[in-house]
């Protein structure tokens, strides 16, 4: 039964097959994306003059149709059109982004956003909803999430502009460390992935793979362009967020935290997924034979969703049994597996809405347990309280990103590339502990290695840190008990190498940074 896989078999099963995200930033982007909205507000405002037809084709994504009418960004000076290149880029790094949350959401949380990988956006069976709450497709969301990024991007460009904002010297090089990675990564990707010494293979020019990956309106001088432009929207976006932040007075903040404390706080809870496995046909098996068998298989799962909930007294018999269920399993971790600290809106996105109520109500007490049914996906969560709505506290630190995925598709490296990524990590670390060890040295080290683009211009600066934010792996370094000031460790996650330098813990309540 497949619903008794641990979160981590699953994702080793599927892993080769899986296209990750990351961007950084799975749940991360999207928070930077909603600052941003609260930062620039309405003051931008998209003009459509028609509609984009889009043809997109299986897994390849030579997706891109014909651009039948214009499409202008208007409110933040001039009307600015948007090429067809600016759209194709854009459109490659929204699906990148849905694709991911699938991933990610099916092989850590056993949920699901909707979206089925293994069919192209036209394809797509369900629906899913926009801003407002309105049922859209995904051909539509991919649209409006493309357009939500030209639209954001060329507002913090403007705006980077307007304020005399320069690339520094640090800047142009990480740019041209962004070009050279892509530029190797072209020379290996139609590399054949067989052993034998007879097959040629194939390489591509950095325009040929551009073309490849993000469609035929892109090649190195319009993505050095972007890239130049991306830099100075992060650059206002960061300064504009400081300045708010440093007008806010702690009484308002306050006061903001007091009228929605639900909306900030913290729930501490384990739970387990059990979910049913479509079967399919065995030869000579009819319809009827196998309605019969699904049924079976479908009611063992809720019986074992049930017997598990029977059996949970505690946070302890909640662990044991979650053990027993996993004994084959090997370097099963039940507390990585299980036991979690999420915001309201996390849990409502990786569980259910129904589980966020219960966990938040002021009638929920540390030991309650439930059983959360949804029959209709074949799903049932057995959830345990274990600490009331909370405050966490926050930290910062500083990493090093070597990325062990290609920074265009998203998809793993080859095991011998991976290796020369981990001996590249430790080469950086080496650099760092023969020098003074300072975090200065180690910020000048993050803007020169550094393969995130999120934090290459800020010495890989991560400020105010909250439980669950970052991927496990680097939040269970951070948050553990016995970090301190001055910590530095390599660590390893689906993303890649980070070296991490533990800063500080800030003494502030998660509210404090995020209001």
């Amino acid at each position: 039964m497949a619903n008794e896989k641990s979160k981590a078999e699953q994702y080793r099963d599927e892993r080769k097959a899986r296209i990750a995200k990351s961007a950084k930033k799975n749940a991360h982007s999207m928070e930077k994306r909603n600052t941003a909205k609260k930062v620039v507000g309405k003051v931008i405002s998209i003009v459509l003059c028609a509609v984009i037809v889009l043809g997109i084709v299986g897994f390849s994504l030579n997706y891109y149709g014909a651009l039948q009418r214009v499409i202008k960004i208007g409110g933040v000076g001039s009307d600015q059109p948007v090429t067809i290149a600016e759209y194709e880029y854009f459109y490659m790094r929204a699906y990148n982004q849905v694709r991911y949350q699938a991933q990610y959401y099916q092989y850590y949380y056993q949920t699901s956003t909707g979206y089925d990988t293994s069919l192209s956006p036209e394809d797509q069976t369900q629906t899913t909803k926009d801003a407002e709450g309105n049922e859209i497709t995904w051909v539509e969301k991919l649209h409006n999430d493309t357009l939500e990024l030209i639209q954001l991007h060329k507002a913090y460009y403007n705006e980077a502009v307007k304020m005399g904002l320069k690339l520094t010297k640090a800047d142009e090089a990480f740019i041209d460390k962004q070009i050279d990675s892509l530029r190797d990564e072209a020379k290996n990707a139609g590399s054949s992935s067989s052993s034998s010494s007879d097959e040629k293979k194939v390489t591509y020019s950095l325009n040929a793979y551009l073309r490849k990956v993000y469609g035929g309106s892109i090649n190195e001088r319009f993505l050095r362009k972007e890239l130049k432009i991306q830099v100075l929207a992060q650059k206002y976006l960061t300064q504009k967020t400081n300045d708010i932040a440093a007008g806010y007075d702690q009484a308002e903040i306050d006061k903001v935290y007091k009228d929605a404390t639900s909306t900030y706080d913290f729930v501490t809870f384990r739970a387990y997924t059990f979910k049913t496995t479509e079967l399919t046909a065995e030869d000579n098996e009819t319809d009827a034979q196998l309605k019969a068998r699904q049924t079976k298989a479908d009611a063992e799962v809720k019986k074992n969703a049930n017997d598990f909930y029977n059996a949970v007294t505690n946070e302890a018999t909640f662990a044991a049994k979650a053990k027993e269920l996993n004994k084959d399993t090997a370097d099963y971790n039940v507390d990585e597996e299980t036991k979690y600290s999420m915001l309201q809106d996390s849990v409502k996105s990786t569980f259910s809405e129904d589980a966020a109520k219960w966990l938040f109500d002021s009638s929920t007490k540390a030991g309650s347990k439930k059983l959360f049914s949804d029959e209709t996906n074949g799903k049932y969560i057995v959830v345990l309280a274990v600490k009331a709505p909370h405050q966490e506290q926050t930290v910062t630190a500083r990493h090093i990103l070597i990325s062990t995925q290609d920074q265009s598709t998203q998809q793993d490296l080859s095991d011998e590339e991976i290796a020369k990524k981990k001996t590249q990590a430790e080469d950086i670390l080496k650099e760092f502990n023969e020098g003074d060890k300072s975090e200065d040295s180690f910020a000048a080290l993050a803007n020169e290695y550094t393969e995130d683009s999120g934090s290459s211009s800020n010495g890989g600066l991560y400020e105010h840190i909250y439980p669950g934010q970052m991927v496990a792996e680097f939040n269970d370094w951070c948050f553990d008990a016995n970090r301190k000031a001055g910590d530095v460790e390599m660590v390893k996650t689906d993303y890649g190498y980070h070296i991490i330098y533990f800063v500080a813990k800030d003494g502030k309540d998660y509210y404090d940074s995020a209001i």
